[in-house]
């Protein structure tokens, strides 16, 4: 197996994605980390692009400060490095973050960077949180959350509603969903008691929602509480959580769902072959996108598009 593969992927614009990926064959944990640029032009499988970049980058993102005329798309290494991909390369460190760097904390591996509130957070094992103060200046946010050496939790993502934050965890017995409004972070109560994978705010009304595994689905926020959304009759691990059209989307590896009126509706791209895998949704302008391990798709609300990265694996439509 020697095709490329997928370690996440994030949108700038409808028609612009930055993609993470790594040789199939070699393991997806070691370095180098190719960097491919995927925009939109109107061919069928876009215009792509690719640099090799000698560190593990994990997570992708954007990110623009006052500043800057437009976003710029950011990555985060296991050991704590940001990249801004600018037309001036910067790169800065965490120096707490971190397993084996010189320096860190030890207290293990950053898996996520996001941008919430104008500010950008890097997140990861053992309740790790860091802000980026200023240039090359980054600082713990992570009072109340932050563990120990040997502490086997993994935040695993972050989102911001009505002044307050919200981080979900998975590992370490049950998954939890925390909050931080007055500087320091609480537990809420999970009543599904699962691992979780993705939090979210409904853009429309606030509502904070997390998913995770089996079928957990869960909705509230701070001041009222969380609620689990029911039993769904679905137990697949889901992944990622975004709003488009009005309608809550969720994603499991291999299948992607709307969520309406107490039930799951699995959707039917009419991808030929069908949809191969699912890791991130993203909802950009007027468009989502799906990020998979193998696959990236984009839908406009009518109608799914596939773009098929050259050296990834090919797609034989069936007979």
């Amino acid at each position: 197996m020697d095709y490329l593969r997928f370690r996440n992927g994030f949108a700038k614009y409808p028609h612009l994605a930055m993609f993470l990926a790594y040789v199939g064959d070699s393991d997806p944990f070691e370095p180098p980390t190719k960097v491919i640029v995927l925009k939109d032009i109107g061919t069928p499988d876009g215009q792509w692009g690719l640099e090799n970049l000698q560190d593990v980058f994990i997570d992708i993102s954007t990110f623009k400060s006052d500043d800057m005329d437009r976003p710029a798309f950011v990555c985060v290494s296991e050991e704590g490095k940001v990249w801004f991909h600018l037309s001036t390369r910067i790169e800065e460190d965490i120096a707490d973050a971190g397993l084996h760097k010189p320096g860190s904390l030890g207290l293990g591996y950053l898996g996520g960077i996001k941008q919430l509130n104008g500010d950008l957070f890097a997140f990861g094992f053992a309740g790790q949180v860091y802000r980026r103060a200023a240039p090359g200046k980054w600082k713990h946010f992570d009072e109340g959350l932050l563990g120990s050496i040997g502490d086997e939790f993994d935040i695993t993502d972050m989102c911001v509603s009505g002044g307050s934050f919200y981080a979900v965890t998975r590992m370490g017995g049950r998954g939890r969903i925390c909050s931080r409004s007055k500087g320091i972070w609480v537990d809420e109560f999970n009543p599904s008691g699962d691992w979780l994978n993705a939090v979210a705010a409904d853009p429309a009304s606030g509502t904070v929602w997390a998913c995770g595994r089996n079928g957990a689905l869960l909705h509230g926020d701070a001041k009222s509480g969380f609620t689990s959304a029911g039993n769904l009759g679905c137990y697949e691990e889901f992944l990622s959580i975004a709003f488009f059209k009005g309608q809550v989307w969720l994603n499991s590896a291999n299948a992607i769902y709307t969520y309406a009126s107490g039930a799951l509706s699995k959707i039917d791209t009419g991808l030929v072959p069908k949809l191969q895998n699912a890791h991130r949704l993203q909802v950009v302008g007027d468009v989502l996108w799906s990020f998979g391990y193998d696959d990236v798709a984009r839908f406009d609300g009518e109608k799914w598009t596939r773009f098929v990265c050259p050296g990834t694996k090919l797609f034989t439509p069936k007979a």
